[in-house]
């Protein structure tokens, strides 16, 4: 009797509260806390088994006589959360910069944006951020993919990054008001992960397109994905001077690459190095007309 209630006891620490048998038992009916043993005669019955068609009969029988696995179902094709198919990645792609194309103002870009769905990131994000700003603005700041702070409020380096960016431009004569600003995708991908170069090519057109409508004097790619995006991968223009970007109907523009903001976080050599291409814009902006 002592070595029995001791092993109770010692249930009771360890949080035991449910006898586990050989059957199923549903709490839910049996009332909270509560469990019963089955009877010692109760007949153990077999799990049913699912239906199979003639045709599964037959391959599972071949199967097991020759010992070669059974062939898995064919994959259906990639749909969205709304049950939709997608298309293939040259469809997309055709899609996306026929969509664009057709965007002669940037609220009709923005209707356009909101209602593509060839793109599965559209389907994860919360909001689609899109390119704003005044047209002809002297700079347009394109920034990584949106963040959980961009795709939960719509606006474009709001949050964190938001704040980080008003830090930078305070000692400037420059508001925010007078930018032109973006994110290298409309779509957060899930989780924050990094793009897919498939979503990076579904989604270059409409940034393309922003940029057209827009016209900003000037770019300033903040990050590496606007740089892979607008400028090829592998390439990395020096954040000291300006290159030159050509964009289908729109010509030539100068762009040049910096830091995202919140990069100045990271080190004393990256708030460096991001003063340092703040202080060149500026000096270009004062010089040039």
């Amino acid at each position: 009797m002592h070595d029995a209630l001791s092993l109770l006891r010692l249930y009771t620490e360890w949080g035991v509260d449910t006898a586990v048998t050989d059957h199923a038992t549903d709490h839910r009916q049996s009332g909270a806390g509560a469990f019963r043993l089955p009877p010692a005669h109760a007949p153990r019955t077999p799990a049913p088994q699912p239906a199979r068609t003639a045709a599964g009969a037959a391959s599972s029988t071949a199967a097991g006589r020759t010992g070669a696995p059974i062939p898995p179902a064919p994959v259906a094709p990639t749909t969205q959360g709304d049950g939709a198919t997608l298309p293939s990645l040259g469809e997309s792609i055709e899609l996306a910069r026929q969509v664009a194309a057709q965007a002669t103002t940037p609220d009709a870009l923005r209707h356009a944006m909101e209602q593509f769905g060839a793109c599965s990131l559209r389907g994860t994000a919360m909001h689609t951020l899109v390119p704003s700003g005044p047209p002809n603005a002297p700079l347009m700041l394109i920034g990584e993919a949106p963040d959980a702070d961009e795709d939960r409020s719509g606006v474009v380096f709001s949050g964190l990054c938001g704040t980080l960016l008003d830090t930078l431009l305070a000692p400037l004569p420059l508001e925010r008001d007078q930018l032109a600003l973006a994110t290298a995708l409309p779509w957060r991908p899930p989780g924050g992960r990094p793009p897919s170069d498939a979503e990076q090519r579904i989604c270059l057109p409409f940034l393309q397109r922003a940029i057209t409508l827009l016209a900003p004097r000037r770019l300033v790619l903040c990050g590496r994905l606007p740089t892979t995006m607008l400028l090829g991968a592998g390439t990395t223009p020096p954040r000291r001077d300006w290159a030159v970007l050509e964009l289908p109907g729109h010509g030539s523009i100068p762009v040049i690459a910096m830091r995202h903001p919140l990069q100045l976080r990271a080190s004393p050599t990256a708030r460096r190095e991001i003063w340092q291409t703040l202080m060149m814009v500026m000096k270009t902006l004062r010089d040039t007309p």
